[in-house]
Order: C-alpha cells, then sequence, then structure tokens
C-alpha cells in the first residue's frame, strides 16, 4: 500500500470503530492513532503481568517506528532500544533480525553522523499498517474474526 494511502486511512464510527478509542478527529481514528492505542494497551499489560514474561520487544520497536514515520520524526538506533525495554545487546540483535527480513534499515543520521537513524521499510510500513487495520478494523465486522 502506497504511504499517502496509509497516511489518509480512518476508521469511521460504523464497522470497526473501537469503543473508547481516543482519536485526534471526531469520530475518526488514524492508524496512528490506532498505534498509539496500541502502545497505550502494551504499556497497560506491565500493570497486571511480569514485564519481563509479556514482552515483544519487535513489535513495540515496529509500533514507536511506524508512529515516527507517520510523524516525520527521526528515531536512532539508542532510542530504539530504549523502547524495546531489553538490553543494548539483546535489542540489537533484535533490530538484526527485523532488518534482515527486510523491515526496518539502518543508515547513518544526516544531521549527526555518530548516530544511526532507523526507518521503516517500504514493506515494515505495508505490514503494520496491515495488522492495525486487522486487529482494529476486523474486531466489529460481525463475522467474528
Amino acid at each position: 500500500m502506497p504511504k499517502t494511502m496509509a497516511a489518509g486511512h480512518h476508521v469511521s464510527n460504523g464497522f470497526g470503530r473501537v469503543p473508547g478509542l481516543r482519536s485526534q478527529g471526531e469520530g475518526r481514528a488514524t492508524l496512528v492513532d490506532l498505534a498509539r492505542q496500541t502502545q497505550a494497551m502494551r504499556a497497560n499489560v506491565a500493570e497486571f503481568f511480569p514485564r519481563d514474561i509479556f514482552r515483544d520487544s519487535a513489535w513495540d520497536m515496529m509500533l514507536e517506528l511506524f508512529i515516527a514515520e507517520k510523524e516525520s520524526r527521526p528515531l536512532c538506533v539508542k532510542e530504539l532500544i530504549l523502547v524495546s525495554g531489553e538490553s543494548s545487546t539483546s535489542a540489537l540483535r533484535r533490530i538484526d533480525r527485523l532488518e534482515s527480513a527486510g523491515l526496518l534499515r539502518r543508515r547513518t543520521d544526516p544531521a549527526d553522523h555518530r548516530r544511526l537513524a532507523v526507518t521503516l521499510t517500504q514493506r515494515g510500513t505495508d505490514a503494520m499498517t496491515a495488522m492495525l487495520r486487522h486487529l482494529y478494523l476486523t474486531m466489529g465486522d460481525g463475522d467474528g474474526h
């Protein structure tokens, strides 16, 4: 899916609307809103379960990268490590796997050559868009999916 379509996608008030979802617009939630809501839900899980048991750092990294992309906000490796909640070594291994899978890329930050900027690839953006749509749009479609 082209980036412009993903950025402009909205969930309507009808089918697929997530009850209680906080959104920027009146009755409409963008994919970024859905990603932020997912981050908030994941953070809440830590209040009820041990953090090291209910942890998927790859998902947390992908959510943060998706939101940063839609906000045109640069993200560096160090920030992604912090988002992961893992040790630097474990987080870097996870980043390596995500990069090998073609979901993200690392490049020297043009603003500061000492840092590595991390961005989603088109494949990563498409996967996140599809996953967010699946998570939220199929919840209220009435066919049990």
